[in-house]
């Protein structure tokens, strides 16, 4: 990667452009150009070998405090950023620069943001480790590492090969598993639940379902509007007075009850008045007859 344009003349920015990725380094060279224009002291103190430095934030309009030890040149900050983001803030760079630091501390790098993340890595059978670190693996690990090797080459090998040299492979590596496991017959569904519990379970069943209670009114049905018709339909029908039609409905629940009538005589009122007197009197005559 090329060397990313720098800001000033400062051995600590050159440093960081020399470590971190390019869209890692245009944040930190944010942060180192707030911390030569927007910062200022605002307090020191000494506690435990440890230099306390409050420093004022003037784009922020706070104070932060900043722990440095002079010995082993690890810092940290109120302000979280390198814990949240990995990339030293403002308020420790003004430390480094301050004390005339020209290269940035291994405790403020965080490994993953560097150009140098993914060089010189292995693979091994627990996941990647660096050249650095086969040291301390044992042959073991070595060996896995080799075998690793071998099963990536051997895949590349097949691709674009006749079918039965895939199958070949697979039945080779199934019968040398089974050479390695023991014998051990299968659990069924009880024993592989007794087994995630790590306890036994009692076929003793001693909790029953709750009885069913009816709470719903005082348990009649409710009736659909289907089986209300089916219902009234049943009925015998008789005479409503106001429709003058033999339904299931009388004067008072007729569905004409409410229907506006066009506006009659006085002629037709007193006709529709003697007509209903003679209905009366002739069945005031037949009730008679019958007596």
């Amino acid at each position: 990667q090329s060397t990313p344009q720098l800001f000033s003349k400062s051995a600590l920015e050159s440093d960081g452009a020399r470590l971190f990725t390019h869209a890692v380094f245009e944040e930190f060279q944010e942060e180192y150009k707030c911390s030569t224009n927007t910062l200022t002291s605002r307090g020191f103190s000494e506690s435990n070998n440890m230099e306390l430095n409050t420093v004022k934030d003037a784009l922020r309009n706070r104070n932060f405090i900043v722990q440095y030890n002079p010995g082993t040149l690890e810092s940290s900050c109120t302000c979280k950023l390198f814990e949240r983001r990995g990339v030293p803030c403002r308020h420790i760079l003004w430390i480094y620069l301050g004390n005339g630091l020209e290269k940035i501390p291994e405790s403020s790098i965080a490994k993953r943001w560097t150009k140098d993340a993914l060089r010189d890595i292995k693979s091994n059978h627990k996941g990647c480790v660096g050249v650095g670190d086969v040291d301390i693996i044992d042959k073991k690990q070595i060996e896995m590492t080799k075998l690793w090797s071998e099963v990536h080459e051997t895949m590349g090998v097949l691709i674009g090969r006749e079918k039965e040299h895939v199958e070949d492979l697979c039945k080779l590596i199934k019968e040398f598993r089974e050479k390695l496991l023991p014998s051990v017959p299968a659990m069924t569904k009880h024993q592989e639940l007794e087994e995630l519990l790590g306890c036994a379970t009692n076929n003793e069943i001693t909790i029953l379902p709750p009885k069913i209670s009816k709470n719903k009114g005082s348990g009649k049905r409710i009736l659909s509007n289907k089986a209300k018709a089916v219902a009234c339909a049943s009925k015998p029908k008789r005479m409503c007075n106001n429709c003058k039609q033999m339904a299931h409905h009388d004067k008072r629940n007729c569905p004409n009850l409410f229907v506006e009538r066009p506006p009659q005589n006085v002629d037709d009122e007193e006709e529709e008045e003697e007509e209903e007197e003679e209905e009366e009197e002739e069945e005031n005559e037949d009730d008679e007859l019958e007596d």
